[in-house]
């Protein structure tokens, strides 16, 4: 099973071809889960956005530019180096690209923990295509 289930909103935005603009952003994918990542970038490439996928954390932190621009998509649990650790990480070293954190967990306890860390925003998986858009879209502008 991947992360991101079906939704039809999406499957018609692309067959008629919005919103599928090009995108300066980029969209920066960190999950241990391939199937996942693959998904991720199917649905973020579809939509215009330059996509990078990362296996860990760690690699991810190797490989990012303080500079660029875009939007992470942050796993929580993580092996080796966890969504926390990469989120705080990446505030250390000034990067102010947003992080929204991903995570089958559902507790309240997460959800604060992640929004006190920093994140952008906080998505359940498996999550619907749409919801996810929003809420990366939002981000790229400030509004989330």
């Amino acid at each position: 099973m991947t992360g991101v289930r079906k939704d039809p909103d999406f499957v018609t935005a692309t067959k008629i071809g919005y919103p599928c603009q090009p995108m300066d952003d980029e969209i920066y994918i960190v999950d241990d889960d391939e199937a996942v990542r693959d998904s991720l970038r199917a649905l973020f490439e579809a939509h215009g956005f330059a996509v990078h996928d990362f296996a860990s954390g760690a690699e991810f932190l190797q490989h990012h530019a303080s500079h660029a621009r875009g939007c992470v998509l942050l796993d929580v649990n993580l092996p080796g180096m966890d969504g926390f650790n990469v989120l705080r990480a990446l505030a250390e070293s000034g990067c102010r690209l947003p992080v929204i954190l991903m995570t089958a967990r559902t507790d309240s306890e997460t959800r604060a923990h992640a929004m006190k860390a920093g994140a952008a925003g906080f998505v359940q998986k498996p999550f619907v295509s749409s919801h996810l858009m929003s809420l990366v879209r939002d981000s790229l502008h400030g509004q989330a």
